[in-house]
């Protein structure tokens, strides 16, 4: 099989933003007289930016309107993340490993495409990545698959011959529902999530703890052939 793009989610796949995206996320909803704890935090990740306002203002019964919501919501996470929020090493050390491949690669994100923009520049991913899409741009979040098949047309890419990179429950069943394979690396591994992650083509279990660019790239070596036209499964098998 051929691997022609590999598509990323940013959040708490290629950096480590969860944390801080907890921490301003809880300052917006305790803005409106709400409480943002593990629970309801873990019922969120890999929501999106637009659903998640969504949420809020419904719950909340708001008189803001979404826009204005995920504006005050984008401006306080970036301030949280300015001069805190880094690239996971490994996936630093993959993304250049595809990079000496020319491989092409996207960012596929529930972050407004500002936020997507400015959190590679500040972790120095930006020269690796050109093609930038947020699910502001397709009608429907993740778990839809919306901003995968998008990212694929962009890409002139089949979905059957992408991989993507995810840490939430909705965005493996984002990436499965538009026909490609996924690489899970779970931020929370919930109960209710489990079944899930189950169904990624590769898993690392115990999140980024595990995850080492050496092991996927081992793993892509023995499922795909980075040759021209080839239909092969196994890479040992290619006449190449």
């Amino acid at each position: 099989m051929k691997l022609d793009a590999v598509i990323f989610d940013l959040d708490g796949t290629l950096v480590d933003s969860e944390g801080l995206y907890f921490e301003s996320d809880r300052r917006f909803v305790e803005r409106f007289g709400g409480v943002y704890d593990d629970e309801f935090r873990a019922e969120c990740i890999g929501m999106g930016t637009l659903p998640f306002c969504r949420l809020i203002k419904d719950k909340y019964q708001l008189s803001e309107t979404v826009d204005e919501l995920v504006k005050l919501k984008d401006a306080l996470y970036l301030e949280t993340a300015r001069g805190r929020i880094a690239a996971f090493p490994e996936m630093l050390k993959l993304v250049q490993a595809f990079s000496v491949e020319r491989l092409p690669m996207a960012v596929a994100s529930g972050s407004s495409l500002g936020v997507i923009r400015e959190i590679l520049s500040l972790t120095g991913l930006e020269p690796y990545f050109s093609h930038l899409y947020s699910s502001e741009s397709v009608p429907n979040p993740k778990p839809a698959p919306d901003i995968f098949l998008y990212a694929a047309r962009q890409l002139e890419a089949n979905p059957a011959t992408c991989l993507v990179f995810e840490d939430s429950q909705h965005g493996v069943a984002a990436a499965l529902a538009a026909g490609m394979r996924v690489v899970a690396v779970p931020f929370v591994m919930t109960e209710k999530g489990k079944a899930q992650f189950a169904n990624a083509d590769l898993l690392f279990p115990g999140g980024m703890a595990g995850f080492t660019a050496e092991a996927v790239l081992d793993w892509i070596d023995s499922h795909y052939c980075l040759c021209e036209d080839c239909s092969f499964f196994e890479f040992g098998l290619c006449e190449e």
